[in-house]
Parts: C-alpha cells; sequence; structure tokens
C-alpha cells in the first residue's frame, strides 16, 4: 500500500466547506474542516491530484512533524528529526514563514532565522548552486504552546492561473470565482450571462469547469523541483487528469460597459485557450436581455461597490437598478436564478430582493456575502 501523508489545504475563509467538497470529489482522506483550511491524508498522487486539479484551494502544505517543545534548543531537536533532504539541495532557495499565537515561543523572526542557520548547518549545500534556485517554504505554526513543521507543496497560489496577466478593477480571485461557481451548482448545459463581467474571471472558470480542464496543468509547483521527485507517477496523474478534458457546447455570455474591460476579457479567455467557448460584448447592464435557454442558466453579478466619501449615493442607486433589471427580466422564470456578490446589507437592502441563501467569503481582505435570488 503506498505511503499516507498528511496533508492542509489553505483556503479563503468562507470556503472551507465548498473545499472540503472538492477534496472529497479528488478521494482525500481523515478531511478535518478549521477556520481557513482543512487538514486531510493521502498519496503522493493525490497530492498531485490536487494541486493539478483544485478549482478552489490556495495552496497545500504537507506535514512533517509536530513538536511541544517551547525552546529554540528544543525546536533545532524536532528540525533535526525531519528528512530534509527529501525536500531541500543545492537548487533551492529556503524561505522561512513562522506564525505563533499565545505561545512562549513567539519571536516570529528569532524562529525563522535560527530554523534556517540550523537548516543550513544540517544541509552544508543548501542553495550552494550558481544556477537558477527553486524557491521552498518551510511553514512553521505555533499555537497554545503546540507546534507544526510544513512544507508548501505549491509554490506560486494556486489561484494564480496564468492566463489573467491583465485585470480589471477589484478582480476576483480565481478560487473564489471557481467556489462560488460550485455553490451555485451551474451546469455546463445551462446559460451562464455575467454582465460587468471585468477581466472575466467567472467565464473563464465556468469555460474550465464545463471542460473539466485540469485548471493549474501548467503550474510550477514546489515539489516538482524536490530532490525526492519522481516525475513517473506525476506524470500518470498528468495524462489522466488531460484524459479527461472534453468538448462541450457552452452558452457562456459576458458583456461590460467599458471598451477596455472587454479587451481584457477576451485577451484573458485567449490566453486560456478558452476565447471561441465565451461570447464577449461590450453593453450597459441596463440593456442587458435575458438569452433563449432550455435549461434555464444563472445571472451573476459582481457589481462594484464604492469605498471612497461621495459614492455610496452613487453606487447604492446602481445596486437599486440592479435589483429592478433583476426582477423585470428574470424574475419570472423559475428556470432562472440571480447570484450577487455583494459587499453589505446596504447593497443589499438597495437590491430589494428576495434572498434564498447566502454564502459568507472573504473579498479583496474584506467581509462580503454572495446572495441567491
Amino acid at each position: 500500500m503506498a505511503q499516507q501523508h498528511k496533508f492542509y489545504a489553505i483556503v479563503l475563509p468562507g470556503l472551507e466547506k465548498l473545499a472540503a467538497e472538492e477534496l472529497r470529489s479528488l478521494s482525500a482522506h481523515d478531511i478535518d474542516i478549521e477556520y481557513g483550511g482543512i487538514n486531510f491524508t493521502g498519496t503522493m498522487q493525490l497530492l498531485y491530484r490536487v494541486n493539478l486539479r483544485s478549482r478552489i484551494i490556495t495552496r497545500v502544505l504537507m506535514r512533517l512533524r509536530t513538536f511541544r517543545s517551547m525552546t529554540l534548543e528544543g525546536l533545532r531537536y524536532d528540525l533535526e528529526k525531519v528528512a530534509w533532504h527529501l525536500f531541500l539541495d543545492q537548487n533551492s532557495t529556503l524561505e522561512v514563514q513562522v506564525n505563533s499565537k499565545q505561545s512562549r515561543l513567539n519571536h516570529s523572526d528569532e524562529i525563522a532565522a535560527f530554523s534556517k542557520q540550523t537548516l543550513q548547518r544540517i544541509l552544508p549545500k543548501l542553495g550552494s548552486t550558481k544556477d537558477k534556485k527553486h524557491i521552498q517554504t518551510l511553514h512553521i505554526r505555533i499555537e497554545n504552546n503546540r507546534g507544526i513543521l510544513s512544507i508548501d507543496t505549491s509554490g506560486e497560489r494556486l489561484d494564480r492561473r496564468g492566463y489573467r496577466l491583465e485585470s480589471g478593477k477589484a478582480p476576483l480571485r480565481e478560487t473564489l470565482a471557481a467556489a462560488i461557481l460550485q455553490w451555485t451548482n451551474w451546469q455546463p448545459e445551462q446559460s451562464l450571462v455575467v454582465p460587468m463581467c471585468g477581466s472575466g474571471t467567472f467565464v473563464i472558470e465556468a469555460a474550465m469547469l464545463a471542460k473539466q480542464q485540469a485548471p493549474n496543468i501548467k503550474h510550477d509547483f514546489s515539489f516538482l523541483h524536490w530532490p525526492s521527485f519522481k516525475d513517473k507517477e506525476f506524470n500518470k496523474v498528468v495524462e489522466r487528469s488531460q484524459a479527461m478534458e472534453k468538448d462541450v457546447s457552452t452558452h457562456l455570455i459576458a458583456s461590460d460597459l467599458h471598451e477596455g474591460a472587454v479587451e481584457i476579457c477576451q485577451s484573458n479567455a485567449k490566453r486560456a485557450g478558452l476565447e471561441k467557448m465565451i461570447a464577449v460584448s461590450k453593453l450597459d447592464v441596463h440593456h442587458l436581455i435575458k438569452p433563449e435557454s432550455i435549461h434555464g442558466g444563472i445571472l451573476l453579478l459582481n457589481p462594484p461597490y464604492g469605498q471612497r466619501i461621495g459614492e455610496q449615493q452613487k453606487i447604492l442607486s446602481l445596486w437599486h437598478d440592479l435589483g429592478n433589471i433583476i426582477r423585470e427580466k428574470f424574475g419570472d422564470d423559475e428556470t432562472w436564478k440571480a447570484v450577487i456578490v455583494c459587499p453589505d446589507s446596504a447593497c443589499e437592502k438597495a437590491l430589494n430582493l428576495n434572498v434564498k441563501r447566502r454564502l459568507h467569503i472573504t473579498h479583496g481582505g474584506s467581509n462580503a456575502m454572495v446572495l441567491e435570488a
């Protein structure tokens, strides 16, 4: 039987349950949800699969060792017990991130510097090559005098898919867009209408979902540069992921009032290789028309919201108009529903819609809601 490892998936707060569902679908075991993350177990093949195919997770850590000693000398003992040669070598640039709460060992900079020195002593050739080095990140988390050592497996955040080199105002993270799509239970045979589309994240993520395309297939994962990495097993997972892709007919409709946003959406869709699946046009949301659709669909809105003094009344007027548009053009059709990313109760009140359910999320560093009406 293949060796089982402990992992930790970092997710945006509010997305934990959706990410746990995704992990179950990828065959993860021992799933345990906590705020901002999920503990789970599985094989290295599962690690590859989650990094390649997860649409919601921000990054995946591999758990290495737990510790209870709250002295630097005690930490040295535990660092020396890890088989670092599996993860680090002369081609590695080591970074250490420390998060300590309510513990005797609590000086993050001192802990990070001490850990680096210890690992440099354990592996004298660490980072010695003159060639391009690959960043490997050690995470040390200490809470209530209990610590855990983990190594990052993902590298750059998984929401950075690579297609969105251009962004509109207040762009939505790709992982958040994918999570909202999962929450809506949108199906590829349904229409998806996204006015005020900005950089096109919603429709591009929907196209990848419909096509069953692994979102991170081109990602440069940290584990690819571990000395212990064996590409044979990884390539098998890649091939299986690619074999799952299928050609589908979709009804993805994006629009924006601003020509620049339309061009950005088109460029990003082309960069993702999905431009043929998405119809993009310049359109004022006030002129929105519900498309004909046998299977119904979802109107998905991420409207602007004002943060500067003097903007609020103008923004609330727009949200009031949006509520009217939804009621007049989509409200009498039970095969359609509206889903709106909403920053606060004032905007929700301006919509004046019958909200059936809410998803509480973090967007742009602030608390927000997704409303289904």
